[in-house]
């Protein structure tokens, strides 16, 4: 029996074995996008690829590893070498994210013998295919997505195949920082299977196996017990994306989350049908989306390994967006999945009240560029996803300008844009008013404007939420949803689509505005002193602090004029029927409960996880 100290103590030597793995990935690749942005994730699996320990920077990734250690690992065990590595990013093996985010899985030996395995995932600038930065927003094929990795061995006693990186590099933009982060990828595991093997000489494999059932079965236990503090029921979500980047056509998500005791169904039953375009995604991804939203319920120290997802089910109908063909295009799988963890906060407003957020941006906000550099006439390929707002919460504003959920990546700084890559940032600023009005505001989105100089340039968007806002919360309002502008305040401006590849002339501008969090609460009721401050410092405009928070303020004298204010806000009211009934700002009910439909949860076709 492992006592309480001993298996704490155990499970942090596990996450330092990670963490050392995404430590030494981030400070050992080449691009911006692994090194500064931190799109990346490493994972440690035992001698039966169970899932062990996990260093999650982009939590998009976690089931990636998840699903794939298994499906390439469990049939080559009796020929694996030690030093071997397969290279993976095929969404029919195990589910990758998308092309972009490639896995390299080595196992583990000791004495001979294979003890455990290793794995990162990190997202690589350009993956090949036509548009550059593995975003095509108008493929209707996985083929046309770039280059397809379908788990092949790659690595033989810790070196790369030349050959293969031949391949590799041939097929993508950028070769030789290409080339970087393969081998930091390599640099991360092979410190990580240093590691493991030293704790598995320290514990001997009996000890080893005893105590990791003991963390996994510790693991569920907690999970359990921290579901049945969650109201029993059916509760409902849904949600509309702008459309799939063939079709400019609105798209459902639906989602029914079922608690039951200690158990959770997540059913996307009734989501629509797998997309032409590149708007589909794998049901690890969604179960990813799922798990990040459910955990962020729970209680913060919790261990992050399989013991966690056993109690837990998944329902994706085959031939849905959310399980689509093996081929299907899969490019904008994070805006389904960016979308999933706040529909599963919705769904559960009415239940958790205290515990819910508004809607957060709710967009991964992918966005690529390339051309040739007039500096030195190098190919150049750059990609990277934009901050927004984050939704308001029970007892506080949501936060402005971060990367949410599933993302979790940093805002790429102005002059590391601007060193490697031809461009000036000429705008880089919060949006004013972009934030949904509540008791309790959502966070601001951001707006960023791009002029690419002294040469053609090609700048692809894969986002959304340019139609469809971030819903508020009990009488929280909306906020403002995004939009994708070139040449912006002049008289050649231009709206371009979410799902849009775009070329731009020397000296043309492109510029990103970012959806803000929704609110929460009636804006009435926000203190005044608060919509003062916002005012001040530029977040809130006058008019809408008069007309949507009923706050007369004078931003010069810093002052608010209460009996104006006062007046105001006894006008608004007046004007406004309650919208505190329901959870949505218009009015309408996000989500249903029905604790009479719990046991009728199962879907023909389903994917289960």
């Amino acid at each position: 029996m492992v006592s309480g100290d001993e298996l704490e103590i155990f499970r942090h030597e596990l996450q330092g074995i990670v963490e050392e793995m995404g430590v030494t990935l981030e400070r050992t690749s080449y691009s911006t996008n692994i090194k500064i942005r931190r799109d990346y994730s490493c994972a440690l699996f035992d001698a039966d690829c169970r899932h062990i320990a996990q260093f999650t920077a982009a939590p998009s990734q976690v089931a990636a590893l998840l699903y794939a250690t298994p499906a390439i690992m469990e049939e080559r065990t009796d020929g694996l070498q030690p030093g071997d590595g397969f290279l993976l990013n095929d969404p029919s093996q195990g589910g990758a994210v998308h092309l972009p985010d490639i896995m390299l899985i080595s196992p583990v030996f000791h004495d001979g013998e294979v003890i455990g395995f290793v794995g990162n995932d990190a997202h690589h600038v350009d993956i090949g295919g036509e548009t550059p930065g593995g975003i095509p927003a108008d493929s209707t094929s996985l083929y046309g997505e770039g280059l397809i990795i379908p788990g092949v061995k790659a690595v033989t006693d810790w070196e790369y195949d030349e050959e293969m990186l031949r391949i590799l590099t041939r097929n993508v933009r950028g070769a030789e920082m290409r080339i970087g982060d393969y081998q930091a990828q390599l640099g991360s595991n092979r410190i990580g299977a240093r590691r493991y093997r030293t704790l598995f000489e320290s514990y001997d494999r009996e000890g080893l196996a005893e105590h990791v059932d003991e963390l996994l079965s510790y693991t569920e236990k907690r999970v359990r017990a921290e579901i049945r503090r969650l109201p029993d029921g059916r509760y409902t979500a849904e949600d509309y994306l702008d459309g799939d980047g063939i079709d400019d056509e609105p798209v459902v998500v639906k989602l029914a989350v079922v608690i039951e005791d200690d158990e959770i169904t997540f059913d996307f039953t009734g989501t629509a049908s797998q997309n032409r375009g590149p708007l589909n995604s794998n049901p690890s991804t969604v179960f990813a989306a799922v798990m990040m939203a459910i955990r962020s319920l729970f209680e913060e120290d919790l261990p992050q390994n399989e013991g966690f997802y056993r109690p837990f089910e998944l329902v994706t109908p085959e031939g849905t967006m959310v399980n689509p063909d093996e081929n299907a295009p899969i490019a904008a799988t994070g805006e389904i999945t960016q979308r999933v963890p706040d529909m599963v906060i919705k769904s559960l407003a009415e239940a958790i009240p205290d515990r819910v957020i508004a809607a957060t941006k709710g967009t991964v906000v992918n966005v690529a560029y390339g051309g040739t550099d007039p500096r030195d006439g190098e190919e150049y390929v750059y990609y990277e996803t934009f901050a927004g707002g984050y939704g308001a919460r029970p007892t506080k504003d949501g936060m402005d300008a971060v990367q949410p959920h599933l993302q979790n990546t940093a805002n790429s700084p102005i002059e590391e844009v601007e060193g490697e890559i031809p461009m000036y940032v000429r705008t880089y600023a919060l949006r004013q008013d972009s934030a949904g009005a509540g008791r309790y505001r959502g966070g601001l989105g951001i707006r960023r404007d791009m002029e690419f100089y002294d040469h053609e340039a090609s700048f692809t968007v894969l986002s959304d939420r340019s139609k469809y806002a971030p819903w508020g919360l009990f009488g929280g309002e909306d906020a403002d949803p995004a939009r994708y502008v070139i040449d912006p305040d002049t008289d050649d401006e231009r709206e371009v689509g979410s799902k849009s590849t775009n070329r731009l002339a020397p000296g043309q501008v492109a510029s990103i505005q970012t959806p803000g969090g929704g609110g929460y609460g009636d804006p009435l009721d926000r203190d005044a002193e608060l919509v003062l401050r916002d005012v001040v410092n530029g977040k809130v405009s006058e008019e809408e602090a008069r007309d949507v928070y009923g706050v007369v303020v004078d931003r010069v004298e810093r002052d608010i004029d209460n009996e104006a204010t006062e007046r105001r806000r006894r006008e608004l009211r007046e004007a406004t029927p309650s919208e505190n009934d329901g959870v949505a700002a218009d009015g309408g009910t996000a989500s249903s409960t029905d604790t009479d439909a719990v046991d009728n949860v199962d879907s023909e076709g389903g994917d289960r996880a």
